[in-house]
C-alpha cells in the first residue's frame, strides 16, 4: 500500500496549576513544555467489492394500481437476486412505503422501497444495470468497498503516529530542547472519497476485453491523530 502523509504543527509553553482543566499537572508550580503534532496518515485499500444500491418506486393516481405495479418491479428483482445466486446475507430490504404526492403531471400516490445488494464481481454489477433498465428500473446506485479496508485504516493511524514522532523530534531539537513522552493522543478518521454510479446506463468495460477496469481501483484511507509530547530542558 502506498501511503502519503500530511501534518500540521504546533509548538507552545504553557504555564500548569493543579486545576482539573489544565492538560498537565504541576505540582512544583514551574512552567512545563508541551508540543502537539497534528499528523495524517494515508493508505490505499484495493477495491474488491460493490455496495448496490436498488430504489424501486411507482407512481399512479391510483394508490392499490401504484401498490401493484411495485410488487411487479419487486418481483423482477427477487428472480434476478435468485437466478445471481447472491446470498442471503448480502441482501438487504426496507418494506414498502407509499404515500400520497403530487406532481405536474396531477396528484396520486408514489411508492419507495430501498434494496442493498453486495456484489464481490465488479463485472456483474455492470450487467445487473442493463437487466434492471430493460425492466424498468431506472434509479440506482454503486459504491466501491474493500474487504481491506481495516488493515488499511490500521496502516494510516500507524504511519500518522510514526509522522507525529518524527517531526516532534526535529521540533524539540530545533527548539533546543529534549523530546519527552507522549501526554496523550486524539484520532479522528476522514474516509476518502469513493467513485458512484448513480441512476444511468453506466457500463465499463471489464479487465478480461482489455477496457479500463485492468487498471486496479483503490479507495483512499485516511486517519488523523493529535499527539501531544512533553518537552524538558
Amino acid at each position: 500500500m502506498k501511503n502519503i502523509l500530511f501534518f500540521s504543527l504546533m509548538v507552545f509553553a504553557t504555564a500548569c496549576s493543579t486545576s482539573a482543566q489544565a492538560v498537565l499537572t504541576n505540582t512544583t508550580g514551574a512552567d512545563e513544555s508541551k508540543i502537539v503534532i497534528d499528523a495524517t496518515g494515508m493508505s490505499t485499500a484495493a477495491a474488491d467489492r460493490i455496495t448496490f444500491q436498488i430504489n424501486l418506486s411507482r407512481f399512479h393516481e391510483n394508490a392499490q394500481t401504484a401498490f401493484n405495479r411495485h410488487k411487479e418491479l419487486e418481483r423482477y428483482l427477487t428472480d434476478l437476486l435468485l437466478d445471481k445466486g447472491i446470498e442471503d446475507e448480502r441482501i438487504q430490504a426496507n418494506p414498502i412505503s407509499i404515500s400520497p404526492r403530487r406532481y405536474s403531471e396531477g396528484q396520486g400516490y408514489e411508492t419507495r422501497q430501498r434494496v442493498t445488494v453486495e456484489l464481490d464481481d465488479i463485472g456483474e454489477f455492470e450487467q445487473m444495470q442493463v437487466d434492471l433498465i430493460e425492466n424498468g428500473f431506472d434509479n440506482f446506485s454503486g459504491a466501491f468497498g474493500s474487504s481491506e479496508q481495516e488493515e488499511a485504516v490500521e496502516e494510516a493511524i500507524a504511519n500518522a503516529v510514526e509522522t507525529a514522532q518524527r517531526k516532534a523530534r526535529i521540533l524539540a531539537q530545533a527548539a533546543g530542547k529534549q523530546l519527552g513522552g507522549v501526554i496523550g493522543i486524539e484520532h479522528t478518521s476522514t474516509r476518502g472519497p469513493i467513485y458512484r454510479e448513480s441512476g444511468a446506463l453506466a457500463m465499463s468495460a471489464t479487465a478480461d476485453d482489455g477496457g479500463m477496469l485492468q487498471f486496479q481501483t483503490t479507495i483512499p484511507v485516511r486517519e488523523n491523530v493529535r499527539v501531544i509530547f512533553r518537552l524538558a530542558n
